[in-house]
């Protein structure tokens, strides 16, 4: 599991671009983990998708997680499966997924982080952490509720919401062990260039904190 930096996909984006072509150059710029999240496709269609996406992250080494879809994550062999709190409990999916697939789950409050921690999950995606345009209905939890939540579980917190390569050193400082990015990568033309950005702000932070020239 490396979801250090994660892209996570979206309808909006994809109206009129090619998503594997467009995957493949997040992928040259660096992301270590994929998300495929979408609202408006078929089954059928997120399947015959997901099927060209596995083999492509698998060749690359990148994690490949779908969210929602526990069937579909289980019938193309993904590595992990993300859901919130309006999709099936995560307990009821370990007993689907057993060891086969690890599982994400979504928190919006440092609250609901407490509820959460006894669950059979793997990480936990938080946020938002900043106010953001590709969700509608988001909580805003801020930086401070980032590093308290950090400190209230021993789960790996991937954060999520209105992340830029400007505002990653203040996100990692926080103790995120990953960050899950949709309009820093997908709001670009240039993907590939702007996830090498994203990386870019990453490395400097960890060469800055190991102090590293």
């Amino acid at each position: 599991m490396n979801l250090t930096l994660y892209l996570v996909t979206d309808d909006a984006y994809f109206q009129d671009r090619d998503l594997v072509q467009t995957i493949e150059s997040a992928i040259k710029g660096g992301i270590t983990a994929l998300q495929y999240r979408f609202k408006n496709k078929t089954a059928r269609q997120m399947y015959e998708e997901l099927l060209v996406l596995r083999e492509l992250t698998r060749r690359h080494g990148v994690d490949l997680v779908v969210n929602d879809r526990v069937d579909l994550a289980l019938a193309v062999e993904a590595d992990g499966v993300h859901v919130g709190q309006e999709d099936l409990p995560p307990d009821v999916v370990r007993r689907l997924v057993g060891d086969k697939l690890y599982i994400g789950y979504s928190v919006n409050s440092v609250d609901k982080l407490k509820e959460v921690e006894h669950l059979p999950i793997d990480y936990i995606g938080f946020g938002s952490v900043y106010e953001t345009t590709t969700k509608k209905n988001y909580r805003l939890v801020g930086i401070e509720g980032l590093r308290q939540a950090v400190k209230l579980t021993n789960k790996p917190i991937v954060a999520i919401g209105g992340i830029t390569h400007y505002r990653v050193q203040e996100v990692l400082s926080a103790g995120a062990k990953g960050i899950a990015v949709v309009s820093a990568i997908l709001g670009f033309e240039d993907v590939e260039k702007a996830t090498r950005s994203m990386v870019e702000a990453m490395k400097g932070y960890y060469r800055k904190v190991m102090h590293m020239p």
